[in-house]
């Protein structure tokens, strides 16, 4: 049974399509908790691999919104959503004592019948219906509301230049990446080779890892050594590439040896943020010691996406699956790290729990670690993300097994900041055939590295992102320069833009005294804003309900 109820606003329905009525396997149908709709609601998905697949209609192929209304008195659970039995996401299913319409945000539909499934990962849940909002989702704002500066006001200029390139770029472009060898940095290894051998191109992201670098470890990679590794790369491709940095920390507890898998340490992070604890002041000197080798990335200029703690939503490493530890561990850490050391040329990027105990106010971007089985766009994963930060912090793919469909990003609005594919087997053939790695990195909304700018300055201020002198603003963010008068397809808070050999290229408007428009009868525009229209003399705004020209 579908049931069909109009808005309040009279704009459209949303239709209910009832759990019961699908096609079941492995669950049963209930009616003895009351705030159901329909004639029941089904449960338990007790086995791993238990769904229920209902079928649903649209008009028009596009996005739409679509909530399920579940009662979740088991605890929290995570099961997977399928369209058309293709994997949209993991769906965490909050505790509930009530029935409630949990929105899973924008799904990809196609005009006539689609199938939704919902497949059990832990089960134990019940699901009353699915809800469509019988509109069109409108193309979503993901960039007007990103922080326009960095949390630490003290950042470096080749930071700010980092982030402000990223933040330019986000919602037009989605950055490559790679992981190379652990434990090293900028090597060009087996994964590097494939890409550019198959592809031509060279990713804009890479990745270091300090897993090797704590005080416990007895061995670790010398002459050279890690940053001897990073310093040579920048040097090399003269401060043209991004470099991401985790660390997969390594530390003993009192008893046993050390690891960064729960299982294999003792170590107690509830003890490790309390003051003057043995475990506290143990991180205190690994942090120290992890510092003074950053400490000389920033010597030379050199800034870096920092990803400390990562995946703490999980219950592998010895800091994940504890919120309130965890994020009081993020704060300990930055302040050590840049209110003691001084280091400003960190972009802090938060991977791991959405909750109350996030510290929002120590985050520059998110990462969102996903190894899935397919190549979909991930878009409820990015829409989720999204919503919890307001739109406030830059979303990025900071691990992926496979490479999401870049085009299915574009036309869902999954506007991931970066990708960054891990090493060893997801680069393989197996999980990317040539042809797919073709396809994404020469696809024009990806960008590479040959299209970065150099990071490695020493002076920068605001204004240097859109450029106000002799080049083009959009030189500096990884666009050319129209080469001749184009016609301007689209218009933003960096400027006027055109399209040449199928790629984005920046439309100067260079002020200058001479207003072209006052002979036409029309004065200029007293700002730069929305190209309405142009002709043989040249582009047009409207300000105050009258023409202007832009000059």
């Amino acid at each position: 049974m579908i049931q069909c109820i109009i808005n309040n606003n009279n704009e459209f329905f949303k239709l209910y399509y009832e759990a019961e009525d699908g096609i079941l396997d492995g669950v049963t149908v209930f009616n003895k908790h009351s705030g159901y709709s329909g004639t029941g609601y089904v449960g338990k998905f007790e086995n791993k691999g238990n769904s229920v697949k209902v079928k649903v209609e649209v008009s028009k192929t596009g996005m739409y919104e679509m909530s399920i209304i579940y009662l979740g008195n088991m605890g929290k659970k995570i099961n997977t959503l399928f369209i058309n039995d293709l994997k949209v996401g993991e769906i965490t299913f909050p505790e509930t004592t009530t029935f409630v319409e949990l929105k899973i945000g924008s799904v990809h539909l196609d005009a006539g019948e689609n199938v939704v499934s919902l497949l059990a990962i832990w089960g134990w849940i019940y699901i009353d219906a699915f809800v469509i909002e019988d509109i069109l989702s409108e193309a979503k704002d993901i960039s007007s509301s990103i922080n326009p500066n960095l949390v630490n006001p003290n950042a470096i200029p080749s930071a700010k230049k980092l982030y402000d390139f990223l933040k330019s770029n986000y919602g037009k472009r989605i950055l490559s990446g790679q992981v190379g060898v652990v434990g090293q940095a900028g090597d060009e290894s087996e994964e590097f080779n494939r890409i550019l051998y198959t592809t031509g191109k060279t990713p804009a992201v890479w990745n270091m890892d300090f897993i090797f670098e704590s005080n416990d470890c007895t061995w670790r990679p010398t002459d050279p050594d890690i940053i001897d590794m990073a310093i040579k790369w920048w040097e090399d491709y003269q401060g043209k590439g991004i470099m991401t940095a985790q660390w997969h920390w390594n530390i003993a507890g009192q008893t046993g040896d050390y690891g960064f898998y729960k299982t294999d340490t003792t170590f107690d992070i509830e003890q490790a943020v309390i003051e003057e604890t043995w475990e506290y002041n143990k991180i205190i000197k690994d942090i120290d010691r992890i510092s003074g080798l950053i400490k000389k990335l920033q010597d030379v200029n050199m800034p870096i996406i920092w990803r400390p703690l990562h995946e703490n939503n999980g219950d592998w490493f010895w800091w994940g699956n504890n919120p309130k530890a965890c994020a009081k561990l993020w704060k300990i850490l930055y302040e050590r790290m840049v209110n003691y050391h001084g280091l400003n040329n960190l972009i802090w990027l938060w991977n791991g729990n959405n909750d109350e105990y996030t510290p929002i106010e120590y985050i520059d971007l998110v990462g969102v670690d996903i190894y899935a089985d397919d190549h979909g766009p991930q878009t409820i994963a990015f829409n989720t993300h999204l919503n919890f930060y307001k739109g406030k912090k830059m979303i990025v793919l900071s691990e992926n097994g496979r490479i999401p469909d870049i085009q299915k990003c574009v036309e869902q609005g999954a506007w991931w900041g970066y990708f960054q594919t891990w090493n060893s087997e997801f680069m393989k053939e197996s999980h990317h055939t040539d042809t797919q790695l073709n396809e994404y990195y020469n696809n024009k909304y990806v960008m590479n590295m040959d299209e970065l700018p150099s990071f490695n300055i020493k002076s920068y201020n605001d204004s240097d992102s859109i450029d106000s002198s002799t080049e083009c603003f959009s030189y500096a963010l990884g666009y050319p320069c129209c080469s001749s008068y184009t016609y301007a397809y689209y218009s933003d808070s960096e400027g006027i833009w055109g399209i040449e050999d199928d790629n984005w290229c920046g439309i100067s408007t260079k002020k200058s005294s001479y207003c072209w428009s006052k002979v036409l009868g029309y004065p200029c525009c007293t700002v730069n804003t929305y190209v309405y229209y142009i002709d043989d003399n040249g582009m047009w705004g409207i300000e105050n309900d009258n023409w202007c020209g832009i000059n």
